[in-house]
């Protein structure tokens, strides 16, 4: 029985292979270089965006033309180890009757049928007039063919690009910013574009009306160009929240039955650039990442989000239980004012003045583009300690964009008394140290324009693309070079991606029979949360939060999936909370025993009529206790969460085959020990046997 079961379990481990292994080999831990491998040497161009564009759970690359009047495809081929440009899914943008500079590519599921469309923006000449119109255009994507014939024309907006976000709570993207026709720069009004595609109406996908806020009017400001802006939960109910700022922050928040609400607005720090957002200490909530430059110097802020802290004993009070990580608290707060703040602990600055290259400041803008492009810090976890680290671009300042410049890995420690206020180390906050041992191949590089953290070939290693200045005398003609994340970490990880739940397992099937069915991986989806739990090696559990896809303005280069470490523990992945934007009363559901190492897929498709029902009866009700489990949906009562599908994946290692082979070694002498010990227990019955027929029964005679 035991043979058996082994065997089982060792073709179940064979099995869960998603396409072979083509695994890296080096001698020691570090970063490589694998631009000889990758397939991207002669790329025409800049890499504009990821998204998974053929739906094979692999990222791909959407690319802009050297002189940003086209833009392609290059796929991820896992048997080859690197990117094949899809030569069919290349367009070319005419400059008549009106010129269009492209300045950003959005890839998303605009039309809702579970393929990978672009939404693309445009000047006409950005440089000259960067303040004109904003032109837009969706290109609906199409498996075999690249893109639909003809693209959908989208209403302009201003210079300021939007925001992707979910108005209405139905899933479907839709677009946040200010609409161009009717715009006055002495009292702006925020628009949304509302995604009103249907299968009855394919010439049009969005409708653009003013903004309504409820409640509290928020302070009147004005996106900047470049604005930072977001869609991520901020009030702990896994429920994503708009935020926005430039000089200053604005948060609303997403009320189910309210709509959106204005919650609190604050300062950012002198000179400021792109605002990213993570959970930085590890704590269950989001946190502001913020690079400044001032004559002094170059900084990176962390604004810490103070919320309810989950709960780690039974005597504590004023914290969440580990049922109820997505429940809203409604005291969260950021500090309002850095330029002031008393020593709390919630406001931490560390000074970049000792970590980058001599002569060096923080590269806040690409000028070499055509159009806006600020140059954003990037968060990933690249040793898989469940603390985020940064990787940052810094530049000489020339004033013509050729001086050196350079990429840096930022690791994520703990504050001590040497390197932080006596408040920040009690409060546990986090500062950073430069990765120097085996980032050579990283830090040598003096040509970098944009850097950004990737995962190649989906094995859950968080690696590094460097965008590099090439002088062909395009402004977005750049280098692409691919560095492969080796560095030995004794953690674990955990891969996510939710999808837009526009079907359950293959989209479009159906609606138009003359097209190929699509998996719904590539869709981009933002706005989804994933918080969860993990115990550490000291028996200690603590809560993490991660955002999908917050931000896609201003070519920000960010996955559509989340990657994040679990660090050293010696459990499952305790409790994972998973939430989107729908607005039922249920809007999350709750897996327990995640296997680590692996990658999951959430499908939160649900029926229409369990949709409807659920919006029917009110979407501001909380449906029952917080965080409790898939169903959640209310006593009797189907649908809802409980339809969600889980698709889980688990990348096997170099040491399946051995595992085989040891397994089908160990049963091999199982069976022969069984086999031996049956032949020895034959041969003595029969020894029993023939002795017996030889004993005469002396009492017979």
């Amino acid at each position: 029985m035991r043979c058996s079961i082994l065997a089982a379990l060792a073709l179940v481990t064979i099995s869960l292979a998603p396409h072979g292994s083509h695994a890296r080999k080096y001698k020691s831990s570090g970063l490589y270089n694998v631009d000889q491998d990758i397939g991207l040497q002669d790329i025409d161009g800049t890499v504009a965006a990821f998204g998974d564009f053929n739906g094979d759970k692999f990222t791909d690359i959407i690319t802009l033309g050297s002189d940003q009047q086209s833009f392609g495809v290059y796929l991820w081929d896992h048997t080859t180890w690197a990117f094949r440009q899809l030569k069919e899914a290349t367009v070319r943008i005419e400059q008549t009757p009106r010129s269009f500079i492209i300045t950003n590519i959005v890839p998303g599921d605009f039309n809702h049928d579970g393929r990978l469309d672009v939404l693309v923006m445009g000047q006409e000449n950005p440089p000259g007039r960067p303040d004109s119109e904003l032109q837009m255009r969706v290109y609906l994507g199409n498996s075999d063919n690249g893109w639909e014939t003809q693209y959908i024309t989208v209403p302009s907006s201003t210079a300021q690009q939007p925001m992707t976000f979910d108005l209405n709570g139905d899933m479907r993207t839709d677009l946040l910013g200010y609409a161009y026709d009717g715009y006055q720069p002495a009292n702006p009004q925020l628009s949304v574009w509302k995604n009103v595609y249907s299968v009855n109406n394919r010439e049009r996908i969005f409708e653009v009306q003013p903004m309504q806020f409820a409640g509290e009017a928020a302070p009147k400001c004005i996106l900047g160009d470049p604005h930072s802006s977001a869609f991520v939960d901020l009030d702990g109910d896994c429920l994503a929240d708009p935020a926005t700022g430039a000089q200053s922050w604005v948060i609303y928040v997403n009320d189910k039955e309210k709509g959106y609400t204005f919650s609190q607005s604050g300062s950012l720090p002198a000179g400021a650039g792109q605002v990213s957002f993570a959970d930085m200490d590890g704590d269950g909530a989001v946190d502001m990442v913020i690079p400044a430059c001032t004559r002094d110097g170059c900084s990176i802020y962390i604004n810490y989000n103070q919320q309810m802290p989950l709960c780690t004993s039974k005597d504590q009070k004023d914290c969440r239980s580990v049922l109820s990580l997505c429940v809203k608290d409604p005291m969260f707060s950021f500090t309002p004012v850095p330029d002031h703040v008393t020593e709390t602990g919630g406001f931490v600055r560390f000074s970049l003045n000792d970590v980058l290259p001599r002569g060096q400041r923080l590269l806040l803008t690409d000028t070499a583009f055509r159009g806006k492009l600020p140059v954003s810090v990037h968060v990933g976890d690249f040793n898989l300690d469940s603390y985020p680290d940064l990787l940052i671009v810094s530049a000489e300042n020339d004033g013509r964009g050729n001086a050196l410049s350079q990429a840096t890995l930022l690791q994520s420690v703990l504050c001590t008394p040497e390197t932080c206020r006596q408040d920040e180390v009690t409060a546990r906050r986090r500062t950073f140290v430069k990765v120097v041992e085996g980032a050579d191949v990283l830090n040598s590089v003096q040509d970098v324009r944009a850097a950004a953290f990737l995962d190649l070939d989906e094995d859950g290693t968080v690696d590094i693309m460097l965008l590099r200045r090439r002088d062909q005398g395009q402004a977005a003609a750049r280098a692409v070079s691919m560095i492969h994340n080796n560095y030995f970490n004794d953690a674990f990880f955990l891969k996510t991606l939710a999808s837009n739940g526009v079907c359950p397992n293959w989209c479009g099937l159906s609606e138009r029979p003359e097209r190929p069915g699509a998996r719904p991986f590539g869709v981009n989806y933002p706005g989804a949360t994933f918080k969860f739990t993990i115990l550490d090696t000291s028996g200690r559990k603590r809560a993490n939060q991660v955002a999908q896809y917050p931000s896609s303005t201003y070519a920000g280069l960010l996955t559509p999936y989340s990657l994040f470490g679990l660090g050293r523990t010696n459990n499952y992945v305790e409790e994972l909370f998973v939430g989107v934007t729908r607005h039922q009363t249920e809007h999350f559901t709750t897996y327990s025993g995640v296997i680590p190492n692996s990658q999951l897929i959430i499908i939160p498709y649900q029926s229409e009529d369990r949709e409807r029902v659920d919006r029917g009866n009110g979407t501001g009700e909380e449906g029952g206790e917080a965080g409790g489990g898939g169903d959640g949906t209310g006593e009797g009562e189907t649908g809802g969460p409980s339809e969600w599908t889980l698709e889980l994946y688990i990348r096997p290692g170099d040491y399946v085959p051995w595992v085989f082979v040891t397994v089908v070694t160990a049963i091999a002498l199982l069976a022969g020990v069984v086999v031996s010990l049956n032949w020895m227990e034959k041969r003595e019955d029969e020894r029993e046997r023939k002795k017996a027929l030889h004993i005469i029964n002396f009492d017979a005679l």
